[in-house]
């Protein structure tokens, strides 16, 4: 059976509270913006798209072997920002300072899973936080106004990798964890 999987770095709940109280503060109510959830929000480390649930052992053994040699990863936030595809706004996210730990376990991930077939991502990792999809009736300029938020030190410690299934439904997609490898403490 097919699936649509994705590989995510879980964000602990604290620090996701502060940046999501810092960005209602500075949006205020706002009836027609649709966040995305405080549980759909992780950082991605890896896509896969439509996999067959068979291999879920096989990606599952491949993804230990990489987490196993991984101490919790040191984080912060470094700002917001947004996407744009042809000088229209996509993406709202949150980035995170840059980490070698973080990238080298990227590219592992993405070495490992080129051996069952899965394509590089050919973009250089940027690590972010989705927090809104624009769907194009929003107040676009005050949600870009978060991009000149200076915001406050937030570390955080993050040491949970998950493989999730995504199903897109017409209200959104849903996340459900299939497997969870934890880095050591």
């Amino acid at each position: 059976m097919k699936i649509r999987a994705f590989i995510a770095l879980e964000i602990p709940n604290d620090p996701l509270s502060e940046i999501l109280k810092i960005r209602d503060e500075k949006i205020g109510e706002a009836g027609n913006i649709k966040w995305e959830g405080k549980e759909k929000l992780h950082l991605t480390l890896k896509f896969l798209g439509d996999i067959n649930s068979e291999m879920i052992g096989s990606y599952s053994k491949s993804l230990e072997k990489i987490t196993d040699t991984y101490e919790g990863l040191n984080l912060s936030f470094s700002e917001f920002g947004v996407f744009k595809r042809r000088d229209e706004y996509k993406i709202l996210w949150i980035g995170l300072n840059e980490n070698q730990r973080l990238a080298k376990m990227v590219e592992e991930i993405e070495s490992s899973f080129a051996e069952f077939g899965f394509e590089k991502e050919r973009r250089n990792f940027k690590s972010h936080i989705t927090l809104l999809r624009f769907r194009g009736y929003e107040d676009s300029e005050k949600i870009v106004s978060l991009t000149h938020v200076k915001l406050p030190v937030i570390e955080f410690k993050a040491n949970k990798v998950t493989l999730f299934e995504s199903k897109l439904l017409p209200s959104g997609s849903v996340y459900r964890s299939l497997k969870n490898f934890y880095l050591k403490n």
